[in-house]
């Protein structure tokens, strides 16, 4: 199914899905393939192996996808999930995001938890839940926030100048609690940090770091405290 100019279609299965024009989609749509080089608005669920948009999307419903790669604007009303997600451009998403593999490259915006095995960051992002991963790579190139940050190894570095990749406003972290096993921070504002070995890099403002290994740097935290490991 191919949209080239205007039109609308209907929910359905397909094999692919091609949207060149403007074009609307009313109900759930079960594809191999869903790619947006223009604009589109699903008014449903849409389920596919693979979801590309270079165009502007709006997904009223929940989007579930192989791979889902957002190089220009997308809007997601519900929960996002599948094997990974690339944001290369600008998206929003109202609902949880659940995936394995999580890359930001542009500026994302998602109002609830984010679950995944991988999290890598060198863009904007704010994330209103938990971020959850076994490993978190954050290179801050502007402001990024989540509620809460929870992994196996945590990194958060201050982004290098590169001419391909421009600071965007200030650059720091900002969450109420950081815990994981291995933490390094720069440029991070929060509450509590708790983990094994705990490192504290530049431009950091941490009220409490607690830990059961060891911590290295103390520059800009109020309180720490070697705590004895839980059962």
């Amino acid at each position: 199914m191919r949209i080239a100019g205007a039109g609308t279609i209907s929910g359905g299965t397909y094999g692919n899905v091609t949207v060149a024009g403007a074009g609307t989609v009313r109900g759930d749509v079960d594809a191999l393939a869903f790619k947006v080089g223009g604009a589109v608005d699903v008014i449903g669920n849409v389920k596919a192996t693979s979801i590309v948009v270079n165009g502007t999307a709006t997904f009223d419903g929940d989007v579930d996808g192989g791979a889902v790669v957002i190089n220009g604007t997308t809007d997601v009303r519900g929960h996002l999930k599948g094997d990974s997600l690339k944001v290369s451009g600008t998206a929003s998403i109202d609902g949880p995001v659940t995936t394995q593999h999580v890359e930001i490259r542009g500026t994302a915006k998602i109002g609830g938890d984010v679950e995944a095995e991988v999290f890598e960051a060198k863009g904007v992002f704010s994330i209103g839940g938990l971020l959850n991963a076994g490993t978190i790579s954050i290179q801050l190139y502007g402001g990024a926030d989540a509620h809460d940050i929870g992994g196996g190894t945590i990194e958060v570095r201050e982004g290098k100048q590169w001419a391909f990749l421009p600071f965007l406003g200030e650059r720091n972290l900002t969450a109420d609690t950081i815990e994981g096993d291995t933490v390094y921070l720069e440029n991070t504002r929060a509450k509590v940090v708790r983990g094994a070995d705990v490192t504290i890099g530049v431009g950091c403002r941490i009220d409490l770091v607690e830990y059961t290994g060891s911590l290295t740097g103390s520059a800009g935290v109020t309180t720490s405290r070697k705590v004895e490991p839980t059962a």
